[in-house]
């Protein structure tokens, strides 16, 4: 019997205490001193920072060279031989990428929605390394070039009726994956 007048002795002891924690308290508000005043520092403007040649990289300008250089290039039904007009047009992106050693790109090859899934994609494949292959010829690495086909699932314009719309989704296009 002890030992259970212990038990209540100890919890009596516990809700006094936690009565006693649970009571009103008052806390003290202290007062804030005033601000101070702080007297107005005359600010010097400083000349914008300019770079010099070699701190300058011209994005906008990378941006537009990219643009003209690396145009859509467009094939004929069925094939993925380079057109003249377009290796005249890789000429010019194979001159972009030689000046620009930074400049990674990936290449998309499409086809336009006539034929089977299958064939369209090995179409689109084989158009985007057409592309490759030359680049590689002119000089670019070719590590620093990847292709993917997107066959006919991304045409540039859907539903064609016609033999002029469909030339529009027989391309390859470009992608920046680094500069």
């Amino acid at each position: 019997m002890r030992f259970v007048a212990g038990k209540w002795v100890v919890l009596a002891a516990c809700c006094a205490l936690v009565a006693w924690g649970c009571g009103k308290k008052t806390s003290k508000v202290e007062t804030l001193p005033e601000p101070t005043k702080v007297e107005k520092v005359e600010q010097t403007t400083t000349p914008p920072f300019t770079p010099s040649d070699e701190d300058a990289f011209d994005t906008v300008g990378m941006d537009a060279k990219a643009r003209e250089a690396l145009v859509t290039i467009y094939f004929d039904y069925d094939k993925y031989e380079l057109r003249p007009e377009a290796i005249q047009q890789l000429e010019r992106a194979a001159q972009f990428l030689s000046q620009n050693a930074r400049v990674r790109v990936l290449v998309e090859g499409h086809a336009d929605e006539r034929g089977t899934n299958e064939y369209n994609m090995a179409l689109g494949e084989n158009r985007a390394k057409a592309i490759k292959q030359y680049l590689v010829g002119y000089g670019v690495t070719d590590n620093r070039m990847e292709t993917t086909t997107y066959g006919r699932e991304r045409p540039a314009v859907p539903n064609c009726p016609d033999e002029a719309c469909h030339s529009k989704n027989r391309r390859c296009e470009w992608k920046l994956l680094a500069k």
